[in-house]
């Protein structure tokens, strides 16, 4: 049972296998070739070792082949059950959200007992939210078709946007700019997921800028690039330089310490980054450390040539 268990090792195999290989020639080294004129010694001395050695490597080769195999599915294992479980979230939260509405609809709610349900409610909304960002990046990784294109209204998209990340930080006295030109280009995307790269973007602001400070939405056309550029800009603790370079990156938060306490999936940024790309479009961050950050992102106009 013992030599099954190792033999079943790909590592005690290709160990055991180099040993023998190399006892063998050392065996035939010494009884045989050594008698023979010191070219044709040399000749075959390397020949063997070439062999041995292109032998040994092949079976390591192997041996990681399998393994990765075997770590690639586990991870599709994983990423599946993920997932699923992510998807069977929706329908409870969607229930639960409902049934908040309804009681907030109620008109002899006691005052106190509405505000608690309306925090409830608003918690609820960005759970889902997180659940829809991580099913998306999940099938944007996985090559689905998920955007879906109409001609769409700049104006529209970017207000409702700041308007919902506005009611989750209702409570947080944060300072509202929104600076939108009447004759912003309309561009080619989808509405319900550009919506939310900009709540994303202003409730990411809004949760590093501490009370009384300033967050501030603008957009303008470029006119060299034919492109809509979107920016959110805050007063906040800024993000470090070291930081910035993958600030993007999934499930890369800052540390709870820097952002005052508020803790982050670090789903959000990386769910703007991959939906303006889907649109092919870029996204950028600038930011000072105690300065605060700007997130610019770029999406080509109805007008830019395909």
């Amino acid at each position: 049972m013992r030599l099954r268990s190792l033999l079943s090792s790909p590592v005690a195999v290709v160990t055991a296998l180099a040993f023998y290989t190399f006892a063998a020639w050392q065996a035939v080294n010494h009884l045989y070739l050594m008698r023979l004129p010191m070219l044709s010694y040399h000749l075959v001395s390397l020949a063997v070792e070439s062999l041995a050695a292109g032998t040994v490597a092949f079976f390591v080769i192997r041996a990681l082949q399998r393994k990765n195999r075997e770590l690639e599915e586990l991870s599709r294992q994983k990423d599946m059950l993920t997932s699923t479980l992510v998807h069977d979230l929706r329908q409870p939260l969607t229930a639960v959200i409902m049934g908040l509405d309804t009681v907030q609809r109620d008109p002899n709610l006691p005052g106190g007992t509405r505000e608690v349900v309306s925090i409830a409610h608003r918690g609820g909304a960005q759970l889902l939210d997180m659940v829809s960002d991580l099913l998306d990046i999940a099938k944007l990784e996985a090559g689905q078709p998920l955007i879906e294109e109409q001609p769409l209204s700049a104006v529209g998209f970017i207000t409702e946007g700041v308007e919902a990340a506005q009611q989750f930080a209702a409570r947080s006295e944060i300072n509202f700019e929104v600076d939108l030109p009447a004759d912003l280009p309309d561009v080619r995307g989808d509405a319900k997921r550009l919506r939310r790269v900009v709540m994303n973007l202003v409730d990411n602001a809004v949760k590093f800028t501490s009370s009384g400070g300033r967050v501030r939405v603008s957009a303008r056309a470029d006119d060299t690039s034919d492109r809509l550029l979107v920016s959110v800009s805050d007063t906040g603790l800024g993000i470090p330089k070291e930081f910035q370079q993958r600030v993007f990156d999934k499930f890369a938060a800052a540390d709870h310490r820097r952002s005052g306490g508020r803790a982050s999936t670090g789903l959000g940024l990386t769910f703007c980054k991959m939906i303006v790309e889907a649109h092919g479009g870029e996204i950028r961050v600038e930011s000072e450390p105690g300065q605060g950050s700007t997130f610019t992102f770029s999406i080509p106009s109805v007008e830019a040539p395909e």
